[in-house]
């Protein structure tokens, strides 16, 4: 049975009742016409201490959304922003499609979307959809977690899987969800005289990377590089990240990863492993002693992926959770240009 309940806010509560569960669901309906104020923005006339304000308040907060996290990440964005910066919803966009402007997601930021310090209703995420200006003829973003995609679109949506793993437990109960074959790696990998170690540099991390791993990558360029470099210096300086690595008994480094940090989460950014690395499993012990030392804090190990069977499986080893999140897409191009942008 639904109720009807009259709001200060203009909302209308419906609530029902679920005994299997023993709680109430209270879902919120806006009235979209009346009471919001949702407006595109371009980026020369977005306040960005407004903006930041608002993404760090958000319900559903993460540091991709700060300004000046897009600001390293890409060369063009603007906004969607309701009333005085209670919502925001990036706009990441260029114009390399025979001149015709499109919205993208930008590399190593994985998840963006509507960030807001009110309800994350479907009725709100369905307004900042249809606030996209229409001059962005072709769409393919994703969005962040906790947005929820009206069933009545005209985009195509499609799930992306991301795994976490809350680390709120003490360590030997998250160790016993460890798969099997986990806990063999860590014992081989014992075998070795390794170190951990956070004396790492993010351009020596950056060339483990591109040396092992970013050259396998088709869309690593030099410019890709060049970003990983002003995203990791920019996080430290903040302190809203740190590098770690795996040393073998030459001192030489076999695995490295940088860390995003905010907002209860410490997000897998950018992993690297040497092929001694993977051969005696290092960045199994990175993830463990990683897991280990902030075990039992309210925060979640975003490994922020993957689509990529094999390395879902990884993740899944350490008994991380699919918590998935949306990709969306539309294309508005002319006929003679959409076919080559299905």
């Amino acid at each position: 049975m639904y109720k009807m309940v009259k709001c200060e806010d203009n909302f209308a509560k419906v609530l029902k009742t679920f005994n299997h569960y023993d709680i109430t669901i209270i879902i919120a309906f806006h009235h979209l016409n009346h009471t919001m104020d949702i407006r595109y923005i371009k980026h020369e006339d977005i306040n960005r201490k407004k903006w930041d304000s608002c993404v760090h308040y958000a319900t559903n907060a993460s540091p991709y959304a700060y300004t000046w996290y897009l600001n390293n990440v890409c060369e063009e964005w603007d906004g969607i922003i309701e009333g005085d910066y209670e919502s925001v919803f990036p706009l990441v966009w260029n114009n390399r499609l025979a001149g015709y402007k499109r919205l993208f997601q930008p590399q190593f930021c994985q998840q963006l979307g509507l960030f807001s310090t009110r309800i994350l209703s479907q009725p709100r995420m369905a307004a900042f959809l249809e606030a996209i200006p229409h001059k962005f003829r072709y769409i393919d973003i994703y969005l962040n977690e906790r947005n929820f995609v009206p069933s009545q679109t005209d985009f195509e949506v499609f799930q992306r899987p991301n795994y976490q793993l809350s680390l709120a437990d003490d360590y030997d109960n998250i160790r016993k969800n460890y798969s099997t074959n986990l806990k063999r790696n860590l014992k081989k990998a014992a075998q070795h005289q390794l170190t951990f170690t956070t004396s790492i540099t993010p351009e020596t991390l950056v060339t483990l990377f591109r040396t092992h791993q970013g050259k396998h990558i088709a869309n690593m360029t030099d410019a890709s590089y060049h970003t990983l470099h002003r995203i990791i210096y920019n996080a430290l300086h903040r302190g809203q990240g740190f590098i770690t690595g795996i040393q073998d008994e030459n001192g030489e480094l076999c695995a490295a990863a940088f860390f995003l940090t905010g907002h209860g989460k410490i997000i897998n950014l950018l992993p690297s492993s040497s092929p001694k690395g993977k051969k005696i499993s290092a960045m199994h012990i990175l993830l463990d002693v990683l897991i280990r030392n902030n075990a039992g804090r309210p925060v979640v190990l975003d490994f922020e992926g993957s689509a990529i069977s094999s390395i879902a499986r990884f993740y899944q080893s350490f008994g991380a959770k699919n918590v998935p999140y949306s990709r969306i897409k539309r294309n508005n191009l002319p006929f003679w240009l959409k076919w080559l942008k299905k």
